[in-house]
């Protein structure tokens, strides 16, 4: 913990303001270094678990990080984001596989498009074929994302800090 000792007179009160200054602007410093850090923890989980999910369409996620005026942001971009971090259809989800509430806009199992993903398996076309699915499982990978960054925000915060 930085201590910072002063008089009652004018020039230590000035020192003290100015090392407070200094203080201010290396937490700053070291806070967006630790955020940068855990975002680049959180963006590598992300990208292995959506390149390696069970996915029966076209996997075109991509995974980014950038940096925004409070901190930074991951972002996952692409058609299959939802269908591999939320799951689609019955047979490898159940009712709810996702262990938080979804966001608006993302709609439970088997509620997409004509609620096909409610029967065991359904069939889509694909460049002029029909592909017979089961859907896929929760992959969740931005929920892992968020539990890994979890898991290392004390380990990176003593590295940044010390």
């Amino acid at each position: 913990m930085k201590k910072i000792r002063i008089s009652l007179s004018d020039q230590s009160i000035k020192s003290a303001i100015d090392e407070l200054k200094q203080y201010k602007s290396y937490v700053a410093e070291k806070t967006k270094l630790l955020c940068e850090k855990l975002a680049m923890i959180g963006a590598q989980e992300a990208s292995i678990r959506f390149s390696s999910a069970m996915y029966d369409g076209k996997n075109d996620v991509s995974v980014t990080v950038s940096q925004t005026a409070n901190g930074f942001s991951i972002v996952a971009s692409g058609e299959a984001v939802a269908f591999i971090e939320f799951g689609s259809g019955v047979y490898y989800n159940g009712s709810e596989p996702y262990p938080e509430a979804r966001p608006t806009g993302i709609v439970g199992i088997g509620e997409y498009g004509k609620g096909y993903g409610k029967r065991k398996a359904w069939g889509y076309r694909e460049n002029e074929k029909v592909v017979i699915t089961h859907g896929n499982p929760a992959a969740m990978p931005m929920w892992y994302a968020t539990k890994e960054m979890e898991q290392n925000v004390l380990r990176i915060a003593k590295e940044v800090f010390e």
